[in-house]
């Protein structure tokens, strides 16, 4: 019996490890995390009472915001190391784009069969055909698009980053001649530029609206991931700047943080002047200066508190895609909507421990069984 116990609880442990790594930077674990918890927060509303959802939303910031300049960060990290190392040739444009898709074509191909399956078969009249825009990432180029995996236009934005500023770079260098690191900083500019000015545009010719949400348009939000390739820009080539004034950028950051706050209360309503042309920017622009000191903040040993930020650090992209479709609308609002029935403080209850509970042990199991797995594959293979 004890040897049985023994054996259960090795067992147990061995479920709920994971392999945290030696290279893991700790600050942008915190701010991975924070980033995933807000977006998973955002969508609990409806599980909430008003009032409790008003006092939580206090402390709620974008996540996606940070998600996206996060991602352009380490993006266009990734491409200056391999850049300086290894030239822009087509070969390593394509293994960009390969490395890129094997991280996360998988998990999102997977989720994109598990929700048509389940809509087609708990959701009536639910049209097959509405799937087809997101097998290409097409579904919120122009507007944003609900009929099928709503969430899922942020990682459309994305894939789209990560097809088109590599192509760019790549046809400015070896086609205009253009040294890489001019390069990056012109594309990274007129990138960012150009979504806030075309988004000043729509807003001031009134066609805003027309777009049916334009927060969640492709072009509408690339400049938001730009901020962070220019964050890897300023780190990678002019690492004393960044190194030495971390501390003061991340007071500002913060201080950035707070205006951005206020004036989100000030001005709500999303077809205002400042939601339409300065929310996004100055949000952006406060998480840019929080990531020099982030960028540098590591752990030599990890408490228990760190080891569950770096956990949901880690099984953030699952969770991402788990949490909403299948965990809140297909599961909650239509599957089991009689089982959690009524608007009783037990059935809140419920509601609520199943979203989370559910959301967060499915996404670990999904990074430990399926997206580890994919990830080893991709390392395996040669790609030049």
């Amino acid at each position: 019996m004890f040897r049985f116990l023994v054996l259960l609880q090795m067992q147990i442990k061995n479920f709920l490890t994971l392999d945290i790594g030696h290279n893991r930077v700790f600050g942008l674990d915190i701010l991975r995390m924070l980033a995933i918890m807000f977006v998973v927060f955002s969508h609990s509303a409806s599980l909430l009472p008003g009032k409790i959802y008003m006092f939580f939303d206090l402390f709620y910031f974008d996540g996606v915001c940070i998600f996206f300049v996060l991602s352009g960060f380490l993006i266009g990290n990734i491409i200056i190391k391999s850049v300086e190392k290894n030239g822009f040739s087509r070969s390593e444009l394509f293994t960009f784009w390969i490395r890129r898709w094997f991280r996360t074509l998988p998990n999102y191909y997977l989720f994109v069969f598990i929700l048509g399956v389940l809509s087609k078969l708990f959701i009536t009249g639910f049209p097959l055909r509405a799937i087809i825009p997101f097998l290409f990432f097409s579904q919120n180029l122009m507007h944003a698009n609900d009929a099928f995996f709503g969430e899922s236009w942020s990682l459309s934005v994305e894939e789209w980053f990560y097809l088109s500023i590599p192509l760019l770079l790549f046809f400015s260098v070896n086609f205009l001649k253009i040294s890489f690191k001019r390069s990056l900083i012109v594309v990274s500019v007129f990138m960012l530029l150009f979504s806030t000015f075309f988004r000043y545009y729509m807003y001031s010719s009134g066609h805003l609206p027309e777009m049916i949400d334009y927060r969640r348009v492709v072009i509408m939000r690339m400049d938001n991931l730009m901020y962070g390739v220019i964050g890897a820009y300023i780190s990678f080539y002019y690492q004393h700047f960044w190194t030495t004034n971390r501390y003061k950028f991340f007071i500002t950051g913060i201080v950035l943080v707070l205006i951005w706050k206020v004036f989100s209360y000030i001005y709500p309503n999303i077809d205002s002047f400042y939601y339409a042309n300065i929310f996004y920017p100055l949000f952006c622009m406060a998480v840019l200066c929080l990531l020099p000191a982030l960028s540098q903040y590591s752990l030599k040993k990890y408490s228990v508190v760190a080891i569950a930020i770096t956990y949901i650090s880690l099984i953030s992209y699952s969770l991402y895609l788990i949490h909403f479709s299948l965990i809140k609308k297909l599961l909650i609002d239509n599957i089991f909507s009689s089982f959690f029935g009524g608007d009783t403080i037990q059935a809140i209850l419920l509601k609520n421990v199943f979203y989370w509970t559910a959301s967060i042990l499915g996404a670990f199991l999904l990074y430990k069984y399926f997206e580890i797995p994919t990830m080893k594959l991709r390392d395996k293979i040669k790609f030049k």
